[in-house]
């Protein structure tokens, strides 16, 4: 089983390969003449996915990272999606907002609940206002 530095290695690289690729497909797009409207939606479909992908694995690659000894133990992107849903927002939204899948958005609510040992959008906000985190 691979260490938690291999995993993170792992994630690094394909992070970096997911935004080769989204910087591949965005070259490719403005080199396409006008007239090939196909090909420029599915290069458009091609960097949304690609996009979608590196935000994804950029954010795994965050939720390895332990906090630091005084400071929150929540991921940038955890409290990213943690201020939205305070503000209101579904699930749905802050995906759009954070340009993420709605699975990966309850994915880190979910990971924020377990860090915060609590059950809900309610009480994960109030706990981070309590805590001066929001």
């Amino acid at each position: 089983m691979p260490s938690i530095p291999e995993i993170k290695s792992q994630l690094s690289c394909l992070a970096d390969t997911l935004a080769l690729l989204l910087a591949q497909t965005r070259a490719s797009s403005k080199a396409l003449p006008p007239e090939q409207v196909q090909a420029r939606l599915a290069l458009a479909v091609l960097e949304r996915l690609a996009q979608d992908a590196c935000n994804e694995a950029q954010d795994l690659v965050e939720q390895l990272e332990p906090a630091a000894p005084g400071e929150h133990p929540l991921s940038r992107r955890e409290m990213e999606v943690l201020r939205l849903a305070a503000d209101g927002l579904t699930n749905k939204e802050i995906a759009y907002r954070l340009g993420l899948s709605e699975r990966t958005v309850q994915y880190h609510l979910n990971s924020v609940f377990q860090k915060m040992s609590v059950n809900s959008r309610t009480e994960a906000t109030a706990a981070a206002f309590k805590q001066g985190w929001l």
